[in-house]
């Protein structure tokens, strides 16, 4: 009887060049994409004066950053010791979640936040917390789980202490008009989209689900842009021309200019928009020297169809 043919499976074995998942890999594309396209904006825009376009790319830039430098570090192939590379990509995290909240209290205008939550206090808060609850315990210990669970029991508390904070301060908009109910809804998802950071990092590193999670506020806040720029393009029918961009209005401005526009009333565009009325004022006081008028009146008179 002749032998038995053996059958052979043959699976191929594949090698990358980083550890970098492809879910986290195509988020890194997409926002890479988003970051090109903003330059672009800019670039050929008449208004280089406006801050929201440029906070808007530092923002992007910076989950870009957390997504690289998380997927592809730690490697053990780049020289220095792997003590660096974690420092490295725990700091680019606190930079991110940092700017994020600077970014939405300009966005729903938090002049004044509770002294706990300023930027500067939180700065100064996570960084002593880093070197003396992670970078120390982690160069006397070498041990990265040890380090990890002391320090980021901080961070946990901060950010759902912060989430709460945030909440109460902007509830009241989404008792107001469609626009900042919306708003309000996606800065808050974004807030609870980034206190998942702390919290899934402190039982491990799983790549593609945290990285993604967190980077939902990211998209988030893309979203809220989108709104805005589209709630100002509905709008606009009440315009004789684009006088945001022919006057340099900044977004806020746009959105009180436009709401003169329909004579609403200091008091009732304080409501809307939840800013005090004293910062309606100043805002349409910006309004009224850009666009070369000296009151309300003049300037509804002037641009109103």
């Amino acid at each position: 009887m002749p032998p038995q043919e053996q059958k052979y499976h043959f699976t191929p074995v594949f090698e990358y060049s980083s550890s970098m998942h492809w879910i986290v890999l195509f988020i890194c594309i997409v926002i890479g994409i988003i970051i090109i396209f903003q330059s672009v904006r800019i670039a050929l825009s008449k208004n280089k004066t406006n801050k929201t376009s440029y906070r808007y790319l530092i923002l992007a830039i910076l989950f870009l950053l957390y997504n690289s430098l998380n997927g592809f570090l730690p490697n053990t192939s780049l020289p220095g010791p792997l003590f660096i590379q974690y420092i490295a990509t725990y700091s680019i995290s606190i930079i991110m979640c940092v700017y994020l909240v600077w970014y939405l209290y300009q966005e729903f205008n938090i002049i004044t936040p509770n002294r706990f939550f300023k930027i500067k206090n939180l700065i100064w808060i996570l960084s002593v917390s880093f070197i003396l609850l992670f970078i120390l315990p982690f160069y006397s210990t070498e041990s990265l789980n040890f380090a990890r669970s002391i320090f980021l029991i901080f961070p946990i508390f901060l950010s759902i202490t912060f989430l709460i904070y945030f909440f109460m301060t902007i509830k009241k908009e989404v008792k107001r008009q469609s626009y900042f109910k919306i708003q309000t809804y996606l800065g808050l998802s974004s807030i609870f989209s980034i206190i998942l950071l702390p919290l899934l990092t402190y039982f491990g590193d799983f790549q593609p689900i945290t990285q993604p999670l967190v980077t939902m506020a990211f998209f988030l806040v893309t979203s809220m842009e989108i709104h805005s720029y589209l709630y100002r393009l509905k709008n606009t029918y009440i315009l004789k021309r684009n006088i945001g961009k022919e006057y340099n209005f900044t977004n806020r401005e746009n959105e009180i200019a436009i709401q003169i526009l329909k004579r609403k009333n200091y008091k009732d565009i304080s409501n809307n928009m939840f800013i005090s009325y004293g910062t309606v004022r100043k805002h349409a006081s910006n309004i009224f020297i850009k666009s070369n008028v000296s009151n309300k009146e003049e300037f509804i008179d002037k641009f109103k169809e």
